[in-house]
């Protein structure tokens, strides 16, 4: 949440010295408002995109061994020992990231807080659907009591049946995140297509015109203003398909910023070579 306050902050500012630079400076600036302005968006969203990923493959991380950590705990089971015994012992393993949520878990139990309360607040920290079924399916487990060892084992079944599940579902919904990627190349190749042949005759036309002592054809817009409205908006389009990606892939438009940085870099990249300093 910091990182994308202090991103957010940073980028704004500079959005207002472009702008400073664009409309109210006379002293030219080393790069032009659109650059900074790219500069201003890479700035805001290269922090918490990165922060995303880190966060996202915690998260993962602790989720795949969720399954192996259940199975251990119902096998510990078999020998009679009590559930937080089992957890206890399953602690002592090495389950990735899940085991200093397990070490936690133990070091809470250990000084007196209640089992419930303990697996509720795992549940918020690791913030996952996954983590809350687990939370509380082990806490109805402990409630009821009874034969342990069963429970323990159709409910490690049950977390393997909903994280294939939730892969199956992944795998399937990954190509939408490709069309997303699709659109937005086919929305740059057409802007670029219409600036190089379309606009720039057009600009021909009207400086023939002018030259001619024409008023009809001579007042259209520059070529350079319709390049920089067309820049902005393929920024636009790649920052939102690249949000509306996250949501799709992954379900949230936090997971989409990294998606949107592509985009936006793929955007000015073509743009720059293509446009401002073409190359072919």
């Amino acid at each position: 949440m910091y990182v994308s306050v202090v991103s957010a902050i940073i980028g704004v500012a500079m959005i207002a010295t472009t702008l400073f630079f664009a409309f109210f400076s006379q002293d030219q600036s080393i790069f032009n408002p659109d650059e900074l302005l790219f500069a201003a968006l890479v700035v805001s969203l290269f922090p918490p995109a990165v922060v995303n990923i880190l966060d996202s493959r915690w998260r993962n991380s602790v989720d795949r061994r969720i399954p192996d950590f259940l199975s251990d705990i119902a096998e510990a089971g078999r020998t009679g020992v009590t559930l937080t015994r089992s957890i206890e012992l399953s602690a002592k393993r090495k389950y990735g990231p899940l085991s200093s949520e397990l070490q936690r878990i133990v070091s809470m139990i250990s000084w007196g807080r209640n089992l419930e309360e303990v697996f509720k607040e795992f549940a918020e920290r690791v913030d996952t659907t996954l983590a809350r079924r687990t939370a509380i399916l082990i806490v109805e487990t402990n409630r009821s009591g009874g034969e342990m060892k069963e429970i323990l084992e159709e409910l490690s079944r049950h977390i393997s049946e909903l994280t294939s599940i939730e892969n199956e579902r992944k795998s399937m919904i990954r190509p939408y995140v490709g069309i997303m990627y699709i659109s937005f190349f086919i929305f740059v190749f057409i802007t670029i297509l219409l600036i190089r042949t379309f606009f720039a005759q057009m600009q021909e036309i009207q400086t023939l015109a002018t030259e001619a002592g024409g008023t009809l054809l001579s007042a259209g817009a520059e070529l350079s203003q319709i390049q920089r409205v067309m820049f902005h908006l393929s920024l636009v389009e790649g920052f939102f398909a690249g949000l509306i990606a996250g949501k799709m892939g992954e379900g949230s438009m936090g997971a989409g910023l990294k998606h949107s940085l592509i985009l936006i870099v793929i955007g000015f990249l073509a743009f720059f070579l293509l446009v401002w300093h073409p190359i072919m």
